[in-house]
């Protein structure tokens, strides 16, 4: 059953006043809640009935029994809470990866000086529960995925954190806000012609193809480099490892360039400017970006992909 829109509004203003948004969260009596499994309820209900049967009988083995399960109950709170008490829940890295996919975020959990947490469950939205275990003033990172929905900058949502330790029949938890996101690039669409111009031709209409036929000579192998780009011949005479280097026609650079796509929307420009950026990627055709407002150099290689990736995935405010 789903609550009234409005429900849910006063709800979530509640929790944000509760357990504000932080980096790094401690959890502490403020931020846990607590209450009986299913399995819980009815261990209450069979003390429930033991004590009203002795009771009614006038036994005192079934009084004594009651008072024991209630009593095993009542430190079972205790340790339930304390299981979550004391865990500090901080924001970690992120794997990136393209709209309408999953990316994943980094949870680290670090434990109380003095007392390890057993039996710990994570997880938000639909993602499957992951488990973790801690011990005293440990450390332990775990990976939650996140669908990538749209383009740019995707919000964590609250992680619940739980635990039934030690009897399962309490459950104790809390729900966290890390002020945590994801990036999500673009999706990239293939496109028949690359919106690109030559270094230095700003008016032409050059087309870049992948490959390129003038060989101009060596360098050192860069990881990263495309296999269909290593001299082989110079590994095989113990020469190290190479790469064959091309020249490309105007100084062999190419400008992704914004305004070559005109009558599309902005993120179907995106789309193809991500296609692009991961083709000349693989041909090892040096590439740069030109976007309204801001430009990305024309360079090569995986930390130059990723920028020119996280470029397009924030273009516009992401």
């Amino acid at each position: 059953m789903r609550l009234p829109e409005g429900i849910r509004k006063r709800y979530r203003a509640w929790l944000g006043r509760r357990i504000p948004a932080a980096s790094s969260v401690t959890l502490d009596q403020r931020r846990i809640f607590i209450l009986p499994t299913g399995y819980g309820l009815l261990f209450l209900l069979i003390a429930a009935a033991l004590f009203i049967a002795g009771i009614n009988y006038e036994n005192n083995l079934l009084l004594t029994f009651s008072f024991f399960l209630a009593s095993l109950f009542n430190v079972a709170i205790w340790h339930t809470f304390r299981n979550l008490s004391g865990l500090t829940l901080q924001a970690g890295g992120m794997r990136e990866g393209f709209a309408g996919q999953n990316g994943a975020l980094e949870i680290r959990l670090v434990g109380h000086p003095g007392r390890g947490h057993t039996g710990i469950w994570l997880n938000w939205l639909e993602v499957p529960k992951r488990e973790a275990s801690v011990a005293a003033a440990d450390q332990y990172s775990i990976w939650l995925d996140i669908p990538l929905r749209h383009r740019g900058k995707v919000a964590a949502p609250r992680v619940r954190v739980e635990t039934h330790y030690p009897l399962g029949l309490l459950r104790a938890w809390s729900l966290v806000d890390l002020a945590h996101h994801c990036l999500a690039w673009p999706r990239p669409v293939a496109s028949v012609e690359c919106p690109a111009r030559g270094a230095g031709d700003e008016q032409g209409e050059q087309v870049v193809r992948a490959g390129n036929e003038d060989f101009e000579g060596l360098r050192n192998y860069v990881e990263g480099d495309s296999m269909r780009m290593i001299h082989w011949k110079s590994l095989a005479r113990e020469r190290g490892l190479n790469t064959k280097v091309f020249a490309d026609p105007a100084e062999g650079r190419q400008w992704l360039d914004w305004e070559r796509m005109p009558g599309l929307d902005p993120e179907s420009r995106l789309s193809r400017l991500c296609y692009w950026v991961l083709e000349l990627d693989k041909t090892s055709t040096p590439y740069g970006i030109s976007l309204p407002g801001e430009e990305l150099s024309p360079g090569l290689g995986p930390e130059h992909r990723l920028r020119a990736l996280r470029m397009l995935a924030l273009y516009g405010g992401g």
